[in-house]
């Protein structure tokens, strides 16, 4: 498996939309967040603590489980993911290894995480959680608790849809410093720009990747429930910043949302409101459903 380094940058235009994302009375009401990816300082919050669907914003714990359990001598990059015959009937996004093909843990996660793979996750997740994915997924909630993840509860490795599937953009906030601060050696995984199984090329679906100067990972999710969101980070000037974006409207717009939430943080426009840990209130527990504004269906 080959991957590619990065090419483009954003063009400066194309970050124009801080003023009117980040302006006082802003309309819209998906969540954003913005923090110092090293300290937890809280730079900009909208509705943090609003229970959201994460869509694939879930391999972040199924990523950072698997790395877990190579830094606990469980398992190795080298260690063989079986394609079982769950994991090749999940539905796209998906690798299509024929039932027993094998991947290395360590592509595995990386085609997981650049091209967001719902096989892949669940194959991964059967092999460290002794074949079953419902043991690994009970592993992922431990870790949301540990991790003070309150609002975040996980049905599945990919996520996938289900009403019960939820998190805030203070949690992944705080999923997204606990993999920085437990994985630094192995954070190129999350910034990988594409990669290629087989003769077949895939593009990292985050949009900043490669584009926005200093983008640096992480990770994309969409399905119909959540809209597009996004937990983004890029270093600077000595600096590390995280962007989590919610429910936006396209692909296009998480990636413009992100950015201008991370240039605001650079340009100094926003600053420091108060700790990520103490960011949390009370919110419905009943998350946000836009299946009939993102897709056109009934929310019945």
């Amino acid at each position: 498996m080959n991957r590619s380094a990065p090419k483009r940058r954003l063009s400066a235009a194309a970050i124009l939309c801080l003023t009117a994302l980040l302006a006082p009375g802003a309309a819209g009401a998906a969540p954003l967040l913005l923090v110092d990816a090293e300290t937890g300082a809280v730079l900009y919050e909208q509705d943090a603590s609003q229970s959201w669907h994460p869509a694939s914003l879930t391999k972040l714990m199924t990523a950072h489980l698997a790395l877990r359990a190579v830094a606990a001598g469980r398992a190795s990059f080298s260690t063989p993911v079986v394609m079982t015959a769950h994991a090749a009937a999940q539905p796209p996004s998906k690798l299509g290894l024929p039932v027993g093909d094998t991947l290395t843990l360590g592509d595995a996660l990386r085609v997981m995480l650049v091209r967001s793979t719902n096989d892949v996750a669940v194959a991964i997740a059967e092999t460290l959680g002794g074949g079953s994915e419902a043991v690994f997924v009970q592993a992922m909630n431990a870790e949301a608790v540990r991790l003070n993840m309150d609002a975040t509860y996980f049905v599945n490795a990919n996520g996938l849809h289900d009403e019960r599937q939820v998190t805030t953009a203070r949690d992944m906030a705080l999923l997204g410093m606990a993999i920085r601060k437990a994985h630094p050696r192995h954070l190129d995984l999350f910034a990988t720009p594409s990669v290629t199984v087989s003769g077949r090329k895939m593009k990292n679906t985050n949009p900043l990747m490669g584009k926005y100067p200093g983008i640096d990972g992480m990770k994309t999710g969409y399905v119909c429930a959540s809209g597009f969101n996004l937990v983004a980070t890029a270093h600077r000037g000595g600096r590390e910043l995280m962007a989590v974006v919610l429910g936006a409207p396209s692909g296009k717009a998480r990636g413009e949302n992100a950015a201008a939430l991370l240039e605001s943080g650079f340009s100094g426009a926003s600053r420091a409101s108060g700790d990520l840990k103490a960011l949390f209130r009370p919110f419905p527990v009943r998350a946000m459903d836009l299946r009939k504004f993102a897709c056109g269906k009934s929310l019945g």
